[in-house]
């Protein structure tokens, strides 16, 4: 038994919501970056490895990265989505830093000091509220009140400490991959930014993620497509050539496979929810 309720303004939206128990889902990744907060309960996710989350904690989960539902009881949870790129945001900016961090392997949750909880809670209700608005000022008073949650998790003690695996071959290479993935690059391009043999980065990058260099690639590619898609009105053909495919059959086929529907469908369906 849950209860949801669900806010979009544009680039950013946010929902809350109270469950008795979550059920496993399998592994998955999305188009946006999203951060959640547990006001209560405990959860166990899969993020690289199980992760169990505890009530006072924020969850940080980069676009693209594969994550899984292992569970939950007693769950009241905060999420916000937002496309970074739509708001000018990315992870080598400071207030995204956790989730640069979470991407290259670092611990995905932040504990939240007590004391600041209950700011957390009211800037999580005053975005929801704002999203609610028509007001031509609301989409960039919704980035402010983003901003400031993004502050809030940036200056809690836990995300000071959590370093992602600097200076790790597998790091390094996904660090590379996510700066670098809209451009033609390959495993060989990888390979040479972090000075291996390209089979010894295939190797290491499978073995500690389960995918492989070619599949972070086209995730980052997808997952940018997809944003695109929902924010913007480029034609499927321009978004296909501004995310890496020459190919424009090619970038469809992929999208499918990512999504379940072609790049067309999906604007559709994910424009019909939108107010």
């Amino acid at each position: 038994m849950s209860t949801q309720e669900h806010h979009h303004g544009g680039p950013i939206s946010a929902f809350h919501w109270h469950a008795a128990e979550l059920q496993p889902h399998a592994e998955t990744s999305h188009t946006e970056h999203v951060l959640s907060y547990l006001a209560s309960g405990t959860l166990q996710m899969q993020h690289g490895g199980p992760v169990t989350i505890e009530a006072g904690s924020v969850t940080l989960v980069p676009a693209g990265v594969p994550h899984g539902l292992l569970g939950g009881e007693n769950v009241a949870l905060w999420m916000v989505s937002f496309c970074a790129g739509c708001l000018t945001l990315d992870e080598h900016q400071p207030l995204m830093g956790p989730f640069h961090n979470a991407r290259l392997g670092a611990l995905p949750v932040v504990q939240i000091p007590q004391s600041r909880q209950a700011r957390l809670l009211r800037l999580l209700a005053d975005l929801e509220e704002e999203l609610k608005s028509t007001d031509p000022t609301s989409r960039e008073l919704s980035r402010c009140l983003l901003l400031l949650l993004l502050g809030e998790v940036r200056r809690a003690p836990d995300s000071q400490v959590l370093e992602p695996v600097s200076g790790s071959l597998v790091g390094d290479a996904l660090a590379f991959i996510q700066s670098r993935c809209l451009e033609p690059i390959s495993l060989r391009d990888v390979a040479k930014a972090v000075h291996r043999s390209p089979a010894h980065v295939a190797t290491q990058v499978k073995g500690s993620t389960g995918y492989t260099v070619g599949e972070w690639i086209t995730a980052g590619r997808v997952a940018e497509a997809a944003a695109r898609l929902v924010h913007t009105d480029e034609r499927v053909a321009e978004i296909a050539e501004s995310v890496g495919w020459k190919d424009t059959t090619h970038f469809i086929r992929q999208f499918k496979k990512s999504f379940g529907a072609t790049p067309a469908a999906w604007r559709r369906s994910k424009r019909l929810v939108q107010p």
